[in-house]
Order: C-alpha cells, then sequence, then structure tokens
C-alpha cells in the first residue's frame, strides 16, 4: 500500500481480529478457531514478505561504481634514497659443510654480550 506501514498495520490488525470475531460468533470450536486465525496470520506474514521484497527492488538505490585506484606516487626527487646495509659477509670455505660436528665448532663465531650487572660496563 502506498500509504505506508502504520495504515497497512491497522488494516491487517483489523482483519485478523474481525476474523477471530466472526470465527466466534460462528460458534466454531477452539481448535478450528486457532487453525483460521494461524491461517490468516500466514496470509498477513505473505502479504507482508511480497511487499518487503517489492519495496526492497524499487526503493533501493544503485550504489555507483568504485573509480579506479590511483597508482602510488612516485618518491620526489631531491630526497636521498637509502639503501639497507648489506650484512657483514663472510666468504665460505671450499669444503664447508663437510666437517664434522667437532671441527665446526672451531669455525662458530660467538659474540658475548656485555655484561649488564657488572658497575665497570655501565653506560652514562
Amino acid at each position: 500500500m502506498p500509504g505506508g506501514f502504520a495504515p497497512r498495520f491497522a488494516i491487517e490488525t483489523g482483519f485478523l481480529i474481525l476474523l477471530g470475531v466472526g470465527a466466534g460468533i460462528a460458534d466454531l470450536r477452539a481448535r478450528v478457531i486457532v487453525a483460521l486465525l494461524a491461517g490468516g496470520w500466514v496470509l498477513v506474514s505473505l502479504l507482508e514478505l511480497a511487499i518487503w521484497r517489492a519495496e526492497g527492488r524499487t526503493l533501493t538505490p544503485r550504489m555507483p561504481p568504485l573509480p579506479p585506484a590511483e597508482p602510488e606516487p612516485e618518491p620526489e626527487v631531491g630526497w636521498p634514497v637509502e639503501e639497507p646495509e648489506e650484512a657483514e659477509s663472510y666468504p665460505l670455505r671450499a669444503d664447508a659443510g663437510r666437517e664434522t660436528p667437532e671441527e665446526g665448532d672451531e669455525y662458530t663465531r660467538v659474540i658475548a654480550a656485555p655484561d649488564r650487572t657488572s658497575p665497570d660496563n655501565v653506560s652514562e
């Protein structure tokens, strides 16, 4: 209905009330009245579903397509580009990897961290 939700709700509610009153006046059994009102409720629900779907198709605005993504800007000329420093390189020996574990321990380089608990190594 073009009038909106409130008038439609009033009409649907009035329909269900009149359906129940009419079934009571007709002196129907309680089970029949309950089944009749359940059928009326299903009918009203289907009507609401149809209206909801119809409004959803016509009232939903279409989203415009997104503009294409802009490429990232190039870095400005004049700013120095810092190259990452290369790690200290250690040349491999010709027989590297073929030694026994005991021989490999001789070539292992261990750098000890300064002892921070000693008062001699406290930096100010």
